[in-house]
């Protein structure tokens, strides 16, 4: 059976890697590694508390490492500090998933152009890239920092377009858990769109997407030809 879609782009956090997961683990790794945040609490309410804290991800890296200390002052790092240990533990608290990059090798096997779109700092979101084993896999990485616009600003999809080479159009496919950046984003150019359900809902009164998928690995049967 042939794919349905001849590209496609990828969203980072929580699409090609489980951001959650890897905040929740930090934060029981916090409980773990300083007596001050294990005398306050359990290691699943601290991991709940930094899962809060972050708004997944919305709260960005200075207002999480202040939360944070506010909470558990006795950790006794500065902020800069919290952050070196931050970066570094929360890119490899959680493994890489192997079924993602047999995925995105696959769809270089077989030749589906592909690239990665993702909000964030450029450095931080290179750094996560390369932690995830997913540097080199594809030469076109878009982040929201380089380009100057957060999706779902038309300017992100149509900079990743662009450095694929491909038109905005129904057959490439935009694969993404956030539903105004990534889904409303990517229908806004003319993509189609699969939705990395992660036990969310769908709003009601905005158009669904093309498809639901639990795991990035699902669109396969998409992509490649079966």
């Amino acid at each position: 059976m042939p794919p349905l879609y001849t590209a496609a782009f990828f969203d980072l956090d929580n699409t090609l890697w489980d951001r959650d997961a890897a905040i929740r683990a930090t934060g029981r790794l916090l409980h773990e590694t300083w007596p001050a945040v294990r005398d306050a609490t359990t290691a699943e309410d601290a991991a709940a508390k930094f899962a809060a804290f972050d708004e997944k991800g919305l709260a960005g890296r200075e207002r999480l490492m202040a939360r944070t200390l506010a909470e558990w002052p006795g950790i006794g790092l500065s902020h800069d500090e919290l952050a070196v240990w931050y970066l570094r533990e929360s890119r490899s608290v959680t493994p890489r998933d192997d079924d993602v990059l047999a995925l995105l090798l696959d769809l270089n096997a077989a030749g589906v152009p592909w690239g990665i779109v993702t909000n964030g700092p450029s450095s931080g979101q290179h750094a996560t890239i390369r932690s995830r084993g997913l540097e080199g896999l594809t030469r076109c990485v878009t982040v929201s920092e380089e380009v100057g616009h957060r999706k779902p600003h038309s300017e992100v999809f149509h900079a990743a377009l662009d450095c694929l080479g491909e038109s905005p159009g129904r057959d490439v496919l935009f694969v993404g858990d956030d539903v105004a950046a990534d889904m409303v984003g990517a229908k806004g150019v003319g993509l189609s769109t699969a939705w990395v359900v992660k036990g969310q809902s769908w709003p009601d009164g905005i158009e669904p997407p093309d498809h639901h998928v639990a795991h990035v690995s699902e669109v396969r049967p998409l992509l490649l030809s079966v």
